[in-house]
């Protein structure tokens, strides 16, 4: 059949499942909206800025365990993508990123709106490429979905010239298969068997999940091995929902929000299994002691780089975690003898951070605390929901008073640590969910880098609550101002709007709290809300309270030399 190239990109996206091509309108890519024109198998949806575009297809594939597409013209639209499709690369989420072109004939010579989107992309994308051919447009499409999915996700950059999208060619049938569905390669029989033996000679032993457990729903085996050896189960940042907090041998992360206790028992270990983790910045910080002396290490990892990239490995296995996992499973046999010290001190571990948790409840003070808006909302969130979160200290308690029931409910900045993207994450996680609540947390510094796109929501209506801890502060920044330069604070200070005014303009709803013991019933009168309608809620919170910051360390070793 014959169609415009354009019209032959949209066709495959709709055969390969898509259902919602997010983005900006823009000329040089008018023809792939046409070819979506009153259709129902694939819809664009049009946000108020292209960078929401990137997050929001971000926090769809996060979900839903497959690609997000967002669309944006060349030139300006390009460069608003970027920070949104650089989180991705961070995240490891599969994000498929079309930008339109100028004309083949018009390029190299400065034309409107004319960049290298190529050059510009590829630091943060798998893959890059221009369809110079119409022929091609539709095969083209195709192999940059499948590479989104093929071994580590992350995100794939394909640029469209508008004149090529205009060409009419043949549209071939593609078919619906897509690499997230091939099986992938078991992992090797000799590194399987060396590793077995490691683990059944461990007397205490720890398994590091990471974000590779995630995208290969292997939550269950980790667990079922975790059994099977009576080895605790931590995880890396940001990935705290890889186990459930009614798992007994689940201590949280031992990344950031870590509790002490929960560090002290980590360096107690003589044997790390860590599936599905880089072992990356966030959560070791690359600290030489982040394992104690003698620690034996076992690292399962999907892109072979990150195997004793900066801690050396005793066993490495290249592999998917999920299979890794399940080889384990049969490998290693049942030893659990001697180690009820080691599960006791465990269960010593949960038993302080439930205490920490429920010591929050008491911090009744003015302006309102977030760690004390972070209790009431652990006490009302409803196990089944999705909770996205910008960087910054007032979200960034979630690691330590947020526990997650089911995998797939914690969407965190990862490596990027951008403050901004919490609100468009969570309106792509709804996509994906939409019998799920989703819960945003925000500070008021990163709320309005996106908040415009309240209106996309009600608009489209795509029914999430976000919570913003309002403080009139950047918070991180007066952290370090605090500890580290004498209080001399600079910078940190801001204004805003009342944000439940600010939900009403836009047709939203909104809820405004002041008083600690209000929280729990906004939030629950908020996640009421949210199950029809886009929901703010105001959180008047105090600037004075923030974790020290984590890279202390550095910070103090540099003010020293100055």
């Amino acid at each position: 059949m014959k169609m415009t190239a354009g019209h032959a990109v949209a066709e495959v996206l709709a055969q390969l499942g898509v259902r919602k091509v997010i983005g900006v309108v823009g000329s040089c890519m008018l023809e792939i909206l046409d070819g979506m024109y009153g259709r129902d198998d694939i819809q664009f949806l049009s946000t108020r800025h292209e960078q929401a575009a990137a997050l929001m297809a971000d926090g769809f594939a996060r979900i839903a365990g497959r690609p997000g597409v967002c669309i944006a013209t060349n030139g300006p639209g390009a460069t608003n993508l970027l920070t949104g499709v650089a989180n991705a690369f961070h995240a490891q989420s599969p994000v498929l990123v079309i930008t339109g072109a100028p004309m083949l004939k018009d390029m190299f010579r400065d034309s409107a709106q004319e960049i290298d989107q190529q050059a510009m992309f590829r630091p943060v994308v798998k893959w890059s490429a221009q369809v110079r051919k119409p022929e091609l447009a539709a095969a083209m499409t195709w192999e940059a979905y499948q590479r989104t999915m093929t071994g580590v996700p992350g995100p794939v950059h394909l640029d469209l010239p508008r004149d090529v999208l205009n060409e009419n060619v043949e549209m071939p049938d593609m078919g619906r298969l897509f690499r997230g569905d091939v099986a992938v390669p078991a992992p090797d029989a000799e590194a399987v068997t060396a590793a077995a033996r490691l683990i059944e000679k461990a007397r205490r032993p720890v398994l590091l999940a990471g974000g590779g457990v995630l995208w290969s729903e292997a939550s269950d085996e980790v667990i079922a091995l975790s059994k099977r050896l009576s080895a605790p189960v931590m995880s890396s940042t940001g990935r705290d929902d890889v186990a459930p907090p009614s798992y007994p041998l689940y201590l949280g992360t031992i990344g950031r929000g870590a509790l002490p206790e929960a560090q002290a028992f980590f360096k107690q270990a003589d044997l790390v299994l860590a599936v599905g983790t880089s072992l990356g910045h966030l959560t070791t910080f690359w600290r030489p002691d982040f394992f104690a002396p003698g620690t034996r290490l076992i690292h399962v990892a999907q892109d072979r780089n990150n195997i004793g990239r900066v801690y050396p490995a005793d066993v490495g296995i290249q592999a998917d975690a999920g299979v890794a996992v399940k080889a384990l499973l049969r490998a290693v046999k049942r030893n659990g003898a001697g180690r009820v010290g080691w599960l006791r001190k465990a269960a010593a571990v949960r038993a302080a951070q439930d205490k920490h948790r429920n010591r929050a409840a008491r911090f009744d003070g003015r302006p309102i605390d977030p760690r004390r808006a972070h209790a009431a909302l652990h006490k009302v969130l409803p196990k089944d929901a999705i909770v996205s979160i910008d960087a910054g200290v007032g979200p960034g308690y979630v690691y330590e008073y947020q526990t997650f029931e089911r995998p797939r409910s914690l969407l965190a900045p990862q490596g990027l640590a951008a403050i901004g993207i919490g609100y468009p994450v969570g309106l792509g996680a709804k996509l994906a969910a939409p019998h799920r609540p989703v819960v945003t947390l925000s500070g008021d510094g990163s709320f309005l880098y996106n908040g415009a796109e309240l209106e996309t929501a009600v608009r489209e209506g795509i029914p999430t609550t976000c919570i913003i801890l309002n403080n009139f502060n950047y918070g991180s920044e007066r952290a370090y101002q605090k500890f580290y330069y004498d209080e001399r604070y600079i910078g940190d200070a801001i204004g805003n709007p009342p944000f439940d005014e600010y939900a009403r303009v836009f047709g939203a709803a909104g809820l405004r709290v002041t008083e600690p013991g209000e929280l729990e019933d906004a939030f629950a009168e908020a996640l009421r809300l949210g199950r029809d309608q886009p929901v703010l809620v105001d959180v008047l919170c105090t600037p004075d309270v923030f974790p020290e910051p984590r890279r202390k360390e550095t910070v103090k070793a540099e003010r020293l030399r100055v």
